[in-house]
């Protein structure tokens, strides 16, 4: 089946360059009609990346041991939750055509809440491999080969948890009536590696802007102020519009094949 205006579909699915490319029509989109909350959350997360320039080393050979990536881990919480209030407006306005013209941090609303501690948890499943790496760097023998090679385990259990579970993000965020871990492994059962190279696809554009400028402004002669203040910059803008774009792409995922998860009055399924 063709692709229709909502998004990409074929006869097993979601299509694969289809609907990374609706993911970023999708956030651009987004950006355009909610200037004020993209704004907003472009500053916040500017300012944590700011603060956290300090803490990146200075050279690729420099120790990167597990307290750095602690820190790493406690930043990418604090970025998570700045960007919560855009994630949860990407996810209504692709799926419910829903507006939202503030920037608001609320932990105390439900939705909020339970869809900032999912990021958490996929945030913790990913961050744990990449600290065992860090341990078994500074390991040896036996030790760096066990520690290693459970982080490695651990990195491909985390990798499929959340592919896995990528539509329960979109699901949160419009009060899906089965917004569950179980029906999102259910809904997803058969579409891993369609998902995954979906998001490969996705995030290709961001990253082949941001890493040559992360290399050339960052390494191999070491942080400059200029270069850390534009490297902030780039990586606050295409930081936000990613989450956007990935936001975008797990909605149209879900409705595509969001079935067990089930759907508010609102959101139809799209045809597959």
């Amino acid at each position: 089946m063709a692709a229709d205006g909502n998004g990409a579909t074929d006869g097993n699915g979601p299509s694969l360059v289809g609907s990374a490319v609706t993911a970023w029509r999708d956030a651009f989109d987004a950006a355009g009609r909610m200037p004020v909350p993209f704004g907003i959350a472009i500053l916040a997360v500017l300012v944590l990346n700011a603060l956290s320039l300090p803490f990146i080393p200075a050279k690729p050979e420099d120790p990167n041991g597990p307290g750095l990536q602690f820190l790493g881990f406690v930043v990418g919480l604090a970025q998570g939750f700045l960007l919560t209030p855009i994630a949860i407006a990407v996810h209504r306005y692709v799926l419910l055509g829903e507006l939202t013209g503030s920037y608001r941090l609320s932990p105390a609303d439900p939705r909020f809440r339970r869809f900032f501690l999912f990021t958490v948890v996929i945030q913790a499943l990913m961050a744990v491999p990449g600290m065992l790496m860090s341990v078994a760097g500074g390991a040896s023998g036996v030790t760096a080969f066990i520690v290693g090679l459970a982080a490695f385990v651990l990195l491909v259990v985390a990798a499929i948890v959340s592919l896995r579970t990528l539509i329960l993000f979109p699901a949160i965020a419009v009060d899906a009536p089965g917004a569950e871990w179980n029906n999102a492994l259910q809904d997803t059962k058969g579409h891993s590696w369609r998902v995954f190279f979906i998001v490969l696809l996705t995030a290709i554009p961001a990253v082949a802007i941001y890493a040559p400028l992360y290399w050339w402004l960052w390494f191999p002669a070491g942080p400059s102020a200029a270069g850390g203040v534009i490297l902030a910059l780039v990586q606050s803008v295409f930081g936000v519009l990613m989450i956007a774009a990935f936001a975008a792409m797990a909605s149209r995922l879900y409705r595509v094949i969001g079935d067990r998860l089930g759907r508010p009055p609102g959101v139809a399924a799209a045809p597959a």
